[in-house]
């Protein structure tokens, strides 16, 4: 079989001369040239200013053909744009306003490309995804758990180790767990982010602190129950001193809320919320104090992160999540007090 080679520009000159002057038909010219008659069809047809006119209309200009045919080797080679303007503006608008990840915009929006569609736009630098940031891939280190096995532990902390907690929230089996976390200002500012996070439903709360003082804590955590009022079983967090006091712990007993503390050094045990933790530096990147963060600057990246669509949760958002669980519980609050005769 004849290895295939492309028309030459003294070809496509000829191909004009004889069809348009020697009035040569085209299967004859392919048998001048030595090329099949589909070669010498296919040019005259897509290699024209308009393809869906008659080429007596619109002549075949060699000129214009020889420039088609390397545009459209290029543009193979870089892969076509095929998506819609209107879908490119989705796209960024997605990446700017609302920090999504590619995966994110392939799943969680209708009629966008797939990811490896996506990927290949980032790569070849198109505009709506210009201020895209590739979120790099952590790899695992030796938890400092090990290194540091010669700290002393409380035994407040040991009775209240992640060692105990029940499998049934391990597994993630219930709503009603909560993690929590706090993100810090630059050093010399006091001001903290108090974060909380559902396990299962990846619902996601944050309190601005003015400081990590036990009073502050307690009113902060008063101010989350308030809001999540009968939904709080359990906290997951680490042994920090904001959260290992003797107020908090007191506060949180007092509310028949029960607290594990995961093992010094060991982010990866409450690795949910450290993921979550990474969404909210895309708004408040470190650095940021949050002493001159506003409230409605919290609730609206609040929003946005419960809004994000994850691959964990089969591509739903958290917020969509939480609130079948709420409405789900409102129902069976409602069935049980029909049954008790109280409806």
């Amino acid at each position: 079989m004849r290895a295939y080679t492309r028309l030459t520009t003294q070809e496509r000159y000829y191909i004009y001369l004889w069809y348009y002057e020697q009035k040569v038909s085209l299967r004859q010219i392919a048998i001048r040239l030595g090329r099949t008659p589909r070669t010498v069809y296919n040019e005259v047809k897509y290699n024209r200013r308009r393809p869906d006119v008659s080429i007596d209309k619109i002549p075949y200009d060699p000129e214009y053909a020889d420039w088609a045919a390397a545009e459209r080797r290029s543009a193979k080679k870089r892969g076509l744009i095929q998506a819609k303007p209107a879908t490119l503006t989705r796209v960024r608008k997605a990446v700017e306003d609302k920090h999504w990840s590619i995966p994110m915009i392939a799943h969680g929006m209708k009629d966008t490309p797939c990811e490896t569609t996506l990927y290949r736009y980032l790569k070849r630098e198109i505009p709506a995804l210009r201020s895209y940031v590739k979120q790099k891939r952590r790899t695992p280190k030796t938890p400092l758990s090990e290194v540091m096995k010669s700290n002393r532990e409380s035994d407040y902390v040991k009775e209240h180790s992640i060692d105990k907690r029940p499998e049934a929230i391990n597994r993630r089996l219930n709503y009603g767990h909560w993690e929590m976390d706090c993100i810090d200002s630059p050093k010399g500012v006091a001001a903290s982010l108090l974060v909380l996070a559902e396990r299962k439903s990846r619902y996601t709360e944050m309190i601005k602190i003015t400081n990590k003082h036990s009073d502050q804590l307690v009113k902060a955590l008063q101010q989350f129950l308030n809001r999540q009022k009968g939904n709080v079983i359990s906290i997951t967090t680490d042994r920090g001193h904001e959260f290992t006091n003797f107020d908090v712990a007191s506060f949180l007993k007092d509310q028949n809320i029960d607290v594990y503390y995961t093992h010094a050094y060991s982010p990866s045990e409450k690795g949910m919320i450290e993921r979550i933790n990474r969404d909210i530096r895309a708004y408040f990147p470190k650095k940021t104090s949050f002493a001159s963060v506003t409230p409605a600057q919290i609730d609206m990246a609040r929003d946005y992160i419960n809004r994000y669509p994850r691959q964990v949760l089969r591509w739903t958002s958290a917020l969509r999540n939480y609130q079948t669980w709420m409405s789900n519980k409102d129902r069976r609050g409602i069935r049980a007090k029909t049954q008790h005769g109280l409806a």
